[in-house]
């Protein structure tokens, strides 16, 4: 008989705030953390959440649960109506979950919309944020957490 270890893995997302030369942009993630939801190490791979299309795939030995709760996360984007803004995801390598003493990467952030965005005329913007997980082979089980910054400015 061979035996699986669940694992459930969330990334709480933290907030930013840029500053302009006209008037404040902000962000604050209060509507929804970024979630990989409960999978199967098995024999390593990855588990990545999409914004465009939304959706949650795994790769290599990595199993999904199917009834693991993920999401990706949630930013309301607001400032000067109709203002287009960058959007700076973190670069690979520097964000990481954690629980206990194991960790696990997260990399290739990638949002909607994807580089810029542009407020509506009541100011403000739903931004989604996903990215990818590499999990290990046999990657302790656990509940990881962690965070990461998305930084919004005015174009």
């Amino acid at each position: 008989m061979q035996k699986f270890s669940l694992l459930f893995a969330l990334a709480c997302a933290a907030t930013a705030a840029s500053v302009s030369w006209a008037a404040l942009i902000a962000i604050s993630n209060s509507t929804q953390a970024l979630a990989f939801g409960s999978f199967v190490a098995g024999s390593g791979g990855s588990v990545t959440v999409a914004v465009n299309p939304l959706g949650r795939s795994a790769s290599g030995g990595v199993f999904l649960v199917p009834s693991g709760i993920w999401s990706a996360a949630s930013f309301s984007v607001t400032g000067d109506p109709s203002a287009t803004y960058a959007i700076t995801l973190p670069a690979n390598g520097v964000v990481s979950l954690t629980s206990g003493s194991n960790t696990m990467a997260v990399d290739s952030f990638t949002s909607n919309p994807a580089l810029t965005g542009q407020l509506s005329v009541g100011g403000s913007q739903t931004l989604m944020v996903g990215a990818t997980l590499s999990v290990g082979s046999n990657q302790a089980s656990g509940s990881y957490s962690g965070s990461f910054s998305v930084t919004v400015n005015y174009n």
